[in-house]
């Protein structure tokens, strides 16, 4: 179950893309819309002349203060009103003014140009409010008499929640679903297609040049299309190169190959025919024979594992005993130089589907790697481990040397061919293909191989595979291996 809803989030995600750049957008886009909609709205909510009806407070205190405004003035007089229009000055209202049906005040005091352009616009039982700030209700006395209530409010945070949260409450919910929906799609619009880019670029950068950018960013007609199109262009350009370089290397390895078995025949001819005096000479022709031999082996291995051609037949491939094997043939080498090779792993641990001779090469040559780095005296230490916490278990083979390591910015382009680090330590020559040569056979089994600097010294190479079943001895842990195979 937590698998399934893992795999449901993550096609999730990939739909929705909810990351820095998406939410960073997506954020400005929502907080600048609700800032424009709420200066309109506040700004026409206080700035212009509207009718206010119930629930509003004052549209339902107007009626009662204005019948009791006109009934302590015709019992009483100007002095009667003036003590009740001091007697309800409170936070609500500055001031309160009562209109006869000529528009003059009763106490005779004189309203500005506002209060009275408000006092005309006031109809038969109907409250006008201008700018928040001055209301006016028109009301008729049991006498018949025509009189208007006008207040000069102060307009607080009460009025501003009414605005939103009384009677507009509906356009405020509505308007929030909009903006909300409007500022997703937009911030999905300009982020979906630059994640899409940054993707196609992390395949390229893994070395997948037949990567592409979706035709769903090439078909939009903006400037993010014409990126598309251009990174497209630019990775088949690199494409075509590196083919046409692989190419080049392959054939040339491929004609070396005859003359240098013609060169190998005719050193062996002219060793019978020589004096003992030419003996060094020979032994120098042979190794450098041997070497270039060497070399177009590696180029021809290396072509084809680019190619994602198989050197045998596929089949289901038993990875402790390859990597043991390989071990046990490092392990010989070492002991001649002083040096040794140790195993950790589990009894069985099963690829699919798996090529020998490619994983094996993988091996042998990472193998080789480190005992040629680790100084004489030490260990390289070999372990395999089985991850099953992920839903496609991995096997992960780790390789570790006392060697000098290797520089930070160097960690990824060892795995590039010829690639050789600056200050190799002396009496270490290679060619630079075998960790290319492992890198390549990882990634034909859907793999990855890293490298990383260990403390003190040393390097440490990481393959991971994925893998059909593992099986380990009695008491065998996933986390701590208890097994172990001293080679």
């Amino acid at each position: 179950m937590p698998f399934n809803l893992q795999a449901k989030l993550l096609r999730v995600r990939a739909r929705v893309p909810i990351y820095r750049l998406f939410l960073t957008i997506f954020l400005w886009f929502w907080v600048t819309a609700w800032g424009i909609l709420a200066i309109v709205f506040l700004g026409s909510h206080f700035t212009g002349m509207r009718q206010v009806s119930a629930p509003n407070m004052y549209a339902t205190v107007a009626p009662i203060l204005a019948a009791e405004a006109v009934k302590a003035y015709e019992s009483g007089g100007p002095e009667a009103f003036a003590r009740f229009s001091q007697s309800n000055d409170d936070d609500s209202a500055k001031q309160l003014f009562l209109l006869d049906g000529f528009y003059k005040d009763v106490l005779s005091r004189r309203l500005t140009n506002d209060g009275l352009r408000v006092a005309h616009a006031a109809k038969d039982g109907q409250l006008v409010v201008l700018r928040a700030r001055i209301a006016a209700y028109k009301f008729i006395s049991p006498s018949g008499h025509p009189y208007i209530l006008v207040l000069y409010l102060k307009p607080g945070m009460r009025e501003i929640r009414d605005a939103f949260l009384g009677e507009g409450l509906p356009y405020t919910i509505s308007l929030i679903l909009l903006v909300t929906v409007l500022c997703f799609a937009l911030a999905h619009h300009i982020a979906s297609p630059i994640h899409s880019i940054q993707s196609t670029a992390r395949r390229v950068a893994q070395g997948d040049l037949k990567a592409r950018v979706p035709s769903t960013v090439s078909r939009r007609f903006d400037e993010l299309s014409s990126l598309a199109k251009d990174f497209d262009s630019m990775v088949g350009r690199l494409d075509l190169l590196i083919q046409t370089q692989k190419k080049l290397l392959n054939s040339v390895s491929h004609e070396l190959r005859s003359p240098l078995a013609r060169i190998n025949l005719s050193l062996a001819l002219l060793k019978k025919r020589s004096s003992a005096e030419s003996d060094d000479m020979f032994q120098r022709l042979d190794r450098d024979v041997a070497r270039i031999d060497l070399l177009i082996g590696q180029l021809l291995t290396l072509s084809r594992l680019e190619a994602e051609l198989s050197s045998a037949a596929r089949e289901d491939l038993d990875l402790a005993q390859l990597v043991e094997a390989a071990a046990a043939d490092g392990n010989f080498e070492a002991q001649a130089v002083g040096k040794s090779v140790s195993l950790h792993s589990p009894d069985s641990v099963i690829v699919g589907n798996a090529d020998p001779h490619a994983l094996r090469s993988a091996f042998e040559n990472i193998i080789r790697n480190a005992i040629r780095f680790t100084p004489p005296g030490s260990n390289v230490l070999i372990v395999l481990e089985v991850d099953q916490s992920v839903p496609e278990p991995i096997a992960i083979v780790t390789v570790q040397d006392h060697g000098p390591g290797v520089p930070e910015d160097s960690l990824l382009a060892i795995f590039q061919p010829f690639y050789r680090v600056n200050g190799d330590v002396e009496g270490t020559e290679g060619n630079g293909l075998g960790l290319a040569i492992a890198s390549e056979a990882i990634r034909l089994h859907r793999g990855t191989i890293s490298a990383a600097n260990l403390r003190p010294t040393g390097l440490e190479i990481t393959i991971r595979l994925p893998i059909i079943s593992a099986t380990a001895f009695p008491g065998y842990k996933l986390s701590q291996i208890e097994h172990s195979n001293a080679i």
